[in-house]
């Protein structure tokens, strides 16, 4: 079954790329071999004028690492003699003297760093720099500076929840909860406090990381970068949840959007003041309800109808036929998706 791509380049600029990688010496790795400290790799989109694109050639958006380690963790086929490259252009330059707002993308787990390149490039096409954040043993791969590859930890899986027969039965029951926004949070929060210790531990890690990006930027795109406004924050499944972390915990951070992740975290006795909004599919409506509660800036979820999970990252181009990916139409989900993320990021980064 074919698909036709999304128009993902809808804003007045064209789009470059860059990858780096960060060394934090100030935090040692516990995931994988556990040694040495841990890495962040980076891919940024950022505006460029459309002129100035020439003999730069298009970057490659999903490596052939990352297609066999994708092809292993969800069985999925990937055609040797397809177009992996995307409409943005390595290293191709900066508008001249023009600063854009920064937004800090984070992929779901076990989900890679371009996972949403079509979103970041769009969102890059209407005048803002993304920086994509690959969190290390936490996406199925990571490719570094050096040449080195890591993969996904597959110890996590025993550790990601407490005991996972009994986390599967809770997750079945969050999907068919129903009730007012503080019931549904009610539920959640008890099956994240039963269950999801490990998960709560990661969470704050990838906002370190986040946080570490943005330090790293500040020297590396500090005449590019326009933080008058602060910095947006966006993800999906824990990349979201991560980016409703960072609007609670990070001064710096002032607006975020969760694509329909669970919003886990301890908020006890906590108030949102930053601006906020959470999609998500009918099936994990429960698990974001926390977002509406406990709040000084306007808040709301946007419920996507016909969607799945997975579907919200660009695997639902690669396999349309894919009954967990959503019965919705790529290119409605697309521009429905960057239409949310611009309500938020126009209005209060710009």
């Amino acid at each position: 079954m074919e698909v036709k791509l999304p128009e993902y380049i809808t804003g007045e600029y064209a789009v470059g790329t860059e990858t780096f990688t960060i060394y934090d010496e100030e935090r040692e790795e516990v995931l994988g071999p556990a040694t040495g400290p841990r890495k962040i790799s980076v891919r940024m989109y950022y505006p460029v004028q459309k002129d100035a694109t020439a003999g730069f050639p298009r970057a490659e958006m999903l490596s052939a690492v990352k297609r066999r380690a994708l092809e292993k963790a969800y069985f999925m086929k990937m055609p040797e003699d397809a177009d992996y490259t995307a409409e943005y252009y390595a290293n191709a330059p900066h508008v001249p003297g023009a600063k854009f707002p920064l937004i800090l993308f984070s992929h779901g787990y076990q989900s890679y760093r371009e996972g949403n390149t079509y979103l970041c490039c769009d969102l890059a096409s209407h005048g803002f720099i993304v920086a994509s954040i690959g969190h290390a043993y936490e996406a199925v791969a990571n490719e570094y500076d050096d040449g080195t590859v890591d993969y996904y930890d597959k110890k996590i899986n025993k550790k990601m929840y407490k005991c996972m027969p009994k986390a599967i039965f809770w997750c079945l029951k969050l999907q068919k909860v129903k009730g007012t926004p503080e019931e549904m949070y009610e539920k959640f929060n008890a099956f994240q406090k039963d269950q999801a210790g490990f998960m709560l531990g990661r969470l704050e890690v990838w906002a370190q990381d986040s946080m570490r990006v943005v330090r790293e930027l500040k020297e590396r795109y500090t005449q590019w970068i326009d933080f008058s406004k602060g910095i947006g924050a966006t993800g999906h499944s824990m990349g979201g949840a991560t980016a409703y972390y960072l609007c609670q915990h990070e001064p710096e951070i002032s607006c975020g959007v969760n694509i329909d992740g669970g919003v886990f975290g301890n908020y006890e006795g906590m108030t949102m003041t930053k601006p906020f909004l959470q999609i998500s599919c009918e099936a994990n409506v429960s698990v974001g309800t926390r977002v509406l509660l406990d709040t000084q800036a306007p808040a709301r979820m946007e419920v996507f109808e016909d969607m799945k999970h997975i579907g919200f990252s660009d695997a639902k181009y690669m396999n349309p036929g894919r009954s967990n990916f959503g019965k919705m139409d790529c290119a409605v989900m697309h521009k429905r998706l960057v239409a949310c993320h611009l309500e938020v990021f126009d209005k209060f980064l710009k």
